[in-house]
Order: structure tokens, then sequence, then C-alpha cells
């Protein structure tokens, strides 16, 4: 599967960023610069859609856990939506899961944000 990253905003300001392919070496700088340019125009509300996603590897790994320490400092949420069953694996065998909540639809994903049921800091 060829890699693709794709975002929206809706009316209220949730960035809905969607994911496909491997999330490797190869393509994490591209997912990492988008993010941060995101959080440096202020958008701190962020759901990662994930079941396109069908490889994660420690570089991966690492761009989540780096938006996390981006978004610290802010009043800032971020929640991963449906992520597919590697994915998922990835996730609870790092221990992610305490740190970044993880819905099984993006719309769940996305409600969490709204009411601050995925507020960065919060858990774990």
């Amino acid at each position: 599967m060829e890699f693709s990253v794709e975002h929206i905003v809706t009316d209220d300001g949730i960035v809905s960023v969607t994911l496909a392919g491997a999330l490797d070496v190869a393509t994490a700088p591209q997912v990492r610069d988008l993010l941060i340019r995101l959080i440096d125009e202020g958008h701190h509300r962020l759901v990662l859609e994930l079941s396109g996603v069908d490889f994660v590897d420690s570089i991966g790994l690492g761009v989540f856990v780096g938006v996390v320490h981006r978004l610290r400092p802010h009043d800032s949420s971020l929640a991963i939506a449906a992520p597919s069953a590697q994915a998922r694996k990835v996730f609870e065998i790092t221990q992610l899961v305490r740190v970044l909540p993880i819905y099984d639809t993006a719309e769940a994903a996305v409600q969490a944000v709204r009411d601050g049921d995925a507020a960065v800091g919060a858990r774990g």
C-alpha cells in the first residue's frame, strides 16, 4: 500500500489526520512535519485516524511521542482513531495506550476530543 496522509479541520477546529500505508523511517518525517506545522499554527486538538496504517516502526512511534511532548504545554487533546490490528498491537506492546487514548471509530475519537476526554497529560 502506498503511503498517504491527509487532514481536514472541523468547523470547531479539530484536526483529523488520516494516515494510510506504512509509518516508518521513510514516511515518518512527512507525518512529523505536518503535525508540527499544524500545532505551530495553533491546532491543539488532533485526531489521528490509523485504520489504513498497516505497519508502524519505532521511528513512527517516535512521531506520536514527539507530538504528545509538543502538545503538553497547551490546552490540548490528542486521540487515536480506529487503529489497524497491527497498529493497535504496537500501541499496546509499547504501553502507549497509557498515554494516548484509542477509540474504535473516528467519530468516537472526535467526540472525545470535543468533550475534553482526550486531554494530553490527563492519562497515565
